[in-house]
């Protein structure tokens, strides 16, 4: 028999497992009533025990198959439900006494026709497929072989059997159409939690983009004026905090608009990019460089005394004539810088506004000795 409704590899090995839990259980019982056969049928015990062994030789491979997790485990369990209910018919001709044939339709039914079908998750179909040898062969096989009449067949559980044979169809729909909305609200619930999680990794790509474009210059890479100066007064507090120096350095691109009107605003822009590679190397590991705008840079160096800025700076002239030479620029690459070290030992408690004024002012300081060495330098009465 096809089995259409479980076609979910997970659902399929849920079920096979829970078979096989049934079976072993079945195993447990059919062993527990050989000493019914003994006490109460002691004419026939040996029959019904070789019976009970067939038939525990039949879960034992059912059991076996449902452990390689197979593709049909519905069709297992059937092949052990339709063994056991041809040896109930079987064993119920045997029975010389209606109380003994009470508790014999009493449990076997309760078992076959109300227990199973509750317990494993199978449809109506397999139900009525199981229950056909009750259906077909149980009233034939024990007017033919039973010493019993249909009375006393009728007062040893008849109505009780019929009843239950009528029950255990929908019994095993009821539990199969549960089971099947489980899976299709789990696989609906699995879908939609990919979906939220889809949505919000887009929603969190989105916000790191948003808070980068909010705390960088797009042109450079490099941070923006904003989280510049947040960067620059927690480390000036934390130098007044510990004592120790830090520098900064207040960079000036020179004659950025001459490179933008002699060569075009895609040069200005490289120049410009130029220059922060090279004040984020003068930052080092712990520092920070960023853009303030134009053609102004700030690097904020932690922890760096007046030697350690000075070589900073020294390495970040060198760093931009190197880069000028490797990619061939044709005009001057030249910056003007305004080098601040703050010793909170000497100097005492400063603010950033003060730090910032004292670099501007020395930048353009040497800003100006420039131009003035520059006009010395092109006036022939020099």
């Amino acid at each position: 028999m096809p089995c259409s409704e479980m076609e979910d590899e997970e659902s399929r090995h849920y079920r096979a497992r829970l078979n096989h839990t049934f079976v072993l259980f079945a195993m447990a019982g059919l062993a527990c009533f050989l000493l019914f056969d003994y006490f109460q049928v002691p004419d026939a015990w040996p029959t019904l025990w070789l019976g009970r062994f067939l038939l525990l030789g039949v879960c034992v491979l059912c059991v076996t198959l449902l452990r390689r997790q197979p593709r049909r485990p519905d069709d297992i369990a059937l092949l052990g439900a339709v063994c056991a209910n041809l040896y109930f018919c079987f064993g119920a001709t045997m029975i010389q006494d209606a109380i003994t044939l009470s508790l014999w339709n009493l449990s076997f039914s309760t078992s076959m026709l109300i227990a199973m079908p509750a317990w494993l998750v199978w449809g109506w179909r397999y139900q009525l497929v199981s229950s056909l040898p009750l259906i077909l062969g149980y009233l034939p096989l024990f007017l033919w072989l039973s010493p019993l009449s249909l009375k006393d067949l009728a007062g040893a559980g008849g109505a009780y059997m019929i009843a239950t044979m009528i029950m255990a169809p929908a019994l095993a729909h009821a539990r199969s159409s549960t089971f099947l909305r489980t899976v299709k609200l789990r696989r609906a619930l699995e879908v939609r939690n990919a979906e939220l999680s889809h949505m919000n990794q887009q929603l969190l790509t989105q916000q790191h983009e948003l808070e980068y474009r909010a705390n960088h210059d797009l042109l450079t890479g490099l941070p923006n004026r904003r989280f510049g100066f947040d960067f620059l007064e927690r480390m000036l507090a934390e130098s007044t905090s510990t004592r120790q120096c830090m520098s900064i350095l207040f960079v000036d691109v020179d004659r950025l608009k001459h490179v933008n009107d002699s060569f075009g605003h895609a040069e200005g822009d490289r120049l410009i990019q130029l220059v922060a590679r090279s004040v984020g190397l003068a930052a080092g590991e712990d520092g920070l460089a960023c853009r303030l705008g134009g053609d102004e840079f700030l690097v904020v160096m932690p922890g760096a005394c007046d030697m350690a800025s000075q070589q900073a700076t020294t390495q970040l002239m060198r760093h931009l004539q190197e880069q000028r030479l490797q990619q061939q620029i044709s005009f001057p690459v030249e910056v003007s810088i305004g080098r601040v070290t703050h010793d909170p030992v000497l100097q005492g408690d400063v603010d950033v506004d003060d730090l910032i004024h004292i670099a501007d002012d020395r930048m353009y300081r040497q800003k100006r000795a420039r131009r003035r060495a520059m006009a010395g330098a092109n006036d022939p009465q020099a």
